[in-house]
C-alpha cells in the first residue's frame, strides 16, 4: 500500500510542468500525508468506547471544475494494535471517499471545505482469525493549502467521518498534515 502511494506521489511531480501555478491555485492537486484519527463508537448509546488510531495515512486528488468548486476523491488507512495482555488485536480501517470541494485562492494560501461520500471498511483481527465490515460512511471537513514553493504546498486539514453500521453511527474525528502537489 505505501509503495502504491509513493508511485503515485513520483508519478504526479513527473507529469507537471515547469511552468506550473503554485499549489493553492492550481487546477489539479494530489495530496498525501499523515492523518490521526479517533473512532468515538457510540453504539448501544456508549460515547465512552473510543480509541486513538496513531498510525494513519491519507492520498487524495483533486481537480477544479469552476471557480471555486471542484471534486475530490480520497483513499485512507488508519492502524491500531489493542495493547492488553495475551494475543494483540489489530484494528484497520480504509475508507473510499469522493465528493465536492469549495476552495478560494488567496495568493499563497487557500481555504477549503469539502463533503465526501464512501465506503469505510473495517478489519479487527487476532491471530488467524479476522472480522471486516464495509459501511456507508460520508466525512465533512476542511482546511488550508498554503503554498512552500512553485507547485509544492502544506494542507493542514480536520474532518468527521461518520460511518453508518447497523443503524448507529460512529464518529471518526481526524487531523491531517499532507504534501501538496498542484499542477
Amino acid at each position: 500500500m505505501r509503495c502504491g502511494f509513493l508511485v503515485l506521489v513520483a508519478l504526479a511531480m513527473s507529469v507537471v510542468p515547469a511552468s506550473a501555478q503554485s499549489a493553492s491555485s492550481s487546477q489539479y492537486d494530489v495530496a498525501g500525508g499523515y492523518a490521526f484519527m479517533r473512532d468515538q463508537d457510540i453504539a448501544n448509546n456508549n460515547p465512552d468506547i473510543s480509541a486513538n488510531f496513531p498510525a494513519g495515512w491519507m492520498a487524495a486528488v483533486g481537480g477544479t471544475l469552476s471557480s471555486g468548486f471542484g471534486a475530490v476523491g480520497e483513499v485512507s488507512g488508519s492502524y491500531k494494535t489493542v495493547s492488553i495482555p495475551g494475543d494483540q488485536p489489530k484494528l484497520r480501517v480504509y475508507t473510499f471517499l469522493a465528493g465536492p470541494r469549495f476552495r478560494k485562492s488567496l495568493s499563497r494560501i487557500a481555504p477549503f471545505g469539502q463533503v465526501l461520500f464512501g465506503v469505510a471498511r473495517a478489519t479487527t483481527s487476532v491471530l488467524t482469525v479476522s472480522e471486516t465490515a464495509s459501511d456507508f460512511a460520508y466525512q465533512p471537513g476542511g482546511g488550508v493549502d498554503l503554498d512552500i514553493s512553485g507547485r509544492l504546498g502544506l494542507r493542514i486539514e480536520g474532518d468527521y467521518r461518520i460511518v453508518r453500521s447497523d443503524g448507529a453511527n460512529s464518529k471518526e474525528p481526524r487531523f491531517i498534515v499532507a504534501a501538496v502537489f498542484g499542477f
